[in-house]
C-alpha cells in the first residue's frame, strides 16, 4: 500500500502582483468559470465565455490566461484566418483564440466542455467520410491493374491505339 508522501505533488505559485492588480475583474470571471464547470459536471452541458464581452483590458486577459495555465492539447485550425484551441491546465477549460487573415487577434473566449465544438466532426460530414473511407479500402484491397485502366478508358470511348499526338491538338 502506498504512502501519501510518495504521491508526487506539483505546486504552482501565483504572482501576488497579478492577483492584487487584476483581482477586481478576474475574481467574478473565475466565479463564473467555476459555475460553468459545475454545470458541465452535473449536466454535461458546456458553455462559453466570450472575453470580448467582458470588461477586461489586454493585461487582465494575459493574467487570466497565465492563471489558467497551459494544458497538454493544442490545436490550430485554418479557415478564414486561423484559430488556436488550447487546453488550459484545468481539464474541461479551453482557451480559444481567433485570428484574422493578417494574424491579428479578433476574439478570445473560454469554452468549458469535454471537447470544443470546433474540434468535433459535423454529423453531416460523417456520411461522406464513410464513403471516402470505403473507397480507400476498396482501392487498397483491389488495386487497379493497367488492363483495368485500359478497359475503363475504352468504356469511355477513348482508345489509346487510335489516338495519335496530332489528334490531341
Amino acid at each position: 500500500m502506498s504512502k501519501l508522501n510518495e504521491i508526487p505533488v506539483h505546486v504552482e505559485f501565483i504572482n501576488e502582483n497579478m492577483v492584487s492588480e487584476s483581482a477586481s475583474m478576474l475574481l467574478p470571471i473565475l466565479h463564473q468559470l467555476v459555475e460553468m464547470h459545475k454545470t458541465l459536471l452535473s449536466t454535461g452541458q458546456g458553455n462559453m465565455l466570450d472575453l470580448s464581452h467582458e470588461p477586461l483590458d489586454l493585461e487582465e486577459i494575459a493574467n487570466l490566461k497565465a492563471l489558467l495555465g497551459q494544458g497538454e492539447i493544442n490545436a490550430n485550425l485554418t479557415a478564414l484566418g486561423s484559430t488556436n484551441i488550447s487546453e488550459t491546465s484545468i481539464s474541461g477549460v479551453w482557451w480559444i483564440t481567433h485570428y484574422d487573415s493578417e494574424g491579428k487577434i479578433r476574439n478570445e473566449c473560454i469554452e468549458i466542455t469535454l471537447c470544443p465544438d470546433m474540434l468535433k466532426t459535423f454529423p453531416q460530414d460523417l456520411e461522406r467520410a464513410l464513403v471516402s473511407l470505403q473507397d480507400k479500402l476498396n482501392h487498397y484491397a483491389h488495386p487497379t491493374t493497367h488492363d483495368e485502366i485500359a478497359r475503363q478508358f475504352n468504356e469511355l470511348g477513348f482508345n489509346p491505339n487510335t489516338v495519335s499526338p496530332s489528334n490531341l491538338n
